[in-house]
């Protein structure tokens, strides 16, 4: 098992995902202790230990997890096959899959030359089994112009648990099926962000929702090069004055992180962040 790996509309047969399994856990170095209520999560192909859990813990497999979500896809013929790609990291401990429905576009508004500024419906999983991760499963979005993810919130499906005795697929396959039906709320929310300028709590969300120092100036150059900015520097951000887009500041920030953020644990963290962010 490589590291890190990423797969782009790969077989699933072909696929080299980690045998998810659990081992007792001992202490000791003559006299080995079995220690009770607790277990280790480990491939099984390479005896690669991901993490000690206490009893309850749910293992679930990554291709289960894939063939779950490709069969809510085949629910939505008239989207078209998807893209599907896939990254994992900590060698097959942490993964993250993407299904974008290139072959339809929702139009959000229009880019400066008139185009329309188009976005395909995404269906998107993160799962982990080295505890890094909630299993989570949401409806978003992918922006054409400058490939980012777009999160939707509370406004579309989206289903996360820990990977315990309740955590339920068929569940999340429910949420994800009710919220793709119901995708056009997710672009007039997007909508709606065109016809407003962002609040302030929006534009100073930066500060607090998981990026890193680069990637905060790099977002303040983004602000400052796409908005109006009446009052900053040496301002505290609550002080501050900005006139910006709404849909341009989500844009910005949902660049970031699909661009920049190469961890699968933080990026699904800032893009949940995101998602709260703008889904008031």
């Amino acid at each position: 098992m490589k590291p890190s790996a990423y797969y782009r509309d790969a077989d699933i047969s072909d696929i080299e995902f980690p045998d998810i399994g659990e081992r007792e856990v001992c202490q000791g170095k003559r006299n080995m202790i079995l220690i009770p209520n607790h277990k280790a999560i480990v491939d099984k192909n390479t005896n690669y230990c991901y993490a000690i859990v206490k009893d309850g813990y749910k293992i679930i497999q990554h291709k289960e997890v894939i063939e779950r979500i490709d069969d809510i896809c085949t629910q939505f013929p008239e989207y078209g096959t998807p893209v599907r790609e896939i990254w994992m990291s900590n060698y097959g401990g942490r993964m993250k899959t993407r299904w974008t429905f290139k072959g339809i576009d929702f139009a959000i508004g229009k880019l400066a030359d008139g185009t329309p500024d188009t976005v395909h419906p995404t269906l998107e999983t993160f799962s982990s089994c080295d505890t890094s991760l909630a299993q989570w499963t949401t409806v978003g979005g992918w922006r054409k112009i400058c490939s980012n993810g777009l999160t939707v919130g509370k406004t579309l499906g989206s289903y996360k648990r820990k990977h315990t005795l309740n955590l339920d697929l068929d569940k999340a396959k429910r949420v994800l099926v009710n919220g793709m039906e119901n995708y056009s709320k997710a672009q007039n929310l997007w909508l709606s962000y065109t016809e407003r300028d962002a609040f302030m709590k929006e534009v100073n969300a930066y500060e607090s929702i998981g990026f890193q120092k680069l990637e905060k100036l790099s977002i303040e150059r983004e602000i400052k090069s796409k908005g109006k900015i009446i009052k900053w520097e040496n301002e505290k951000p609550e002080d501050r004055i900005v006139e910006i887009n709404a849909w341009e500041l989500l844009n910005i920030y949902t660049a970031e992180a699909s661009h920049r953020i190469t961890d699968v644990t933080r990026q699904q963290k800032v893009q949940d962040n995101i998602a709260k962010t703008f889904a008031n």
